[in-house]
């Protein structure tokens, strides 16, 4: 579908949301390879297994949040090829995927925030010695290229008005 603009055969310069997209959005399919990985490590082989790299990343076995994280990357990449393609409207798809980004972040810091009241302000048995390390996921830290993103597009999420109304 074509969107009528007042500029009618310039097509924008794409390179840079182009770029911001394809290292988001593999950063994004690499976490959620790495935690399915663990997941699916930890139902077949035991609950102790260990899959390399998922200590001092965080990575949870979290076979959900995997599939989360591997949405959102999709949504980027698949924005990249729009974008290759020559069609402008590629860049949708890296808004939505950093509003996607954002919004499961958002999620993941308020679970963070009740089991950090859980701990401290209930005093649960079930969160003793719990830390906000214990909660930091991919999720969350890999937010902090879409909240950069957001903050510096911004604007661009407005809508443009037809006829110059």
């Amino acid at each position: 579908m074509d969107i009528e603009s007042e500029n009618k055969g310039v097509n924008p310069d794409t390179r840079i949301p182009m770029t911001f997209s394809i290292v988001t959005g593999f950063l994004y399919i690499l976490s959620g390879l790495l935690q399915l990985s663990a997941g699916i490590g930890k139902i077949v082989m035991g609950p102790d297994t260990y899959i390399p790299l998922t200590g001092p990343l965080f990575v949870p076995a979290d076979i959900i949040g995997a599939f989360v994280l591997l949405l959102i990357g999709t949504v980027f990449i698949y924005g990249v090829m729009e974008m290759r393609s020559g069609i402008y409207e590629g860049v949708s798809y890296a808004y939505v995927g950093i509003l996607i980004a954002l919004i499961f972040a958002g999620i993941y810091i308020l679970v963070s925030t009740g089991n950090m009241l859980e701990a401290y302000l209930l005093k649960n048995e079930e969160f003793l010695g719990w830390t906000p390390l214990s909660d930091l996921r991919p999720g969350i830290y890999l937010a902090i290229l879409p909240l950069i993103a957001f903050i510096k597009w911004k604007d661009m999420f407005d809508p443009v008005p037809k006829d110059g109304q």
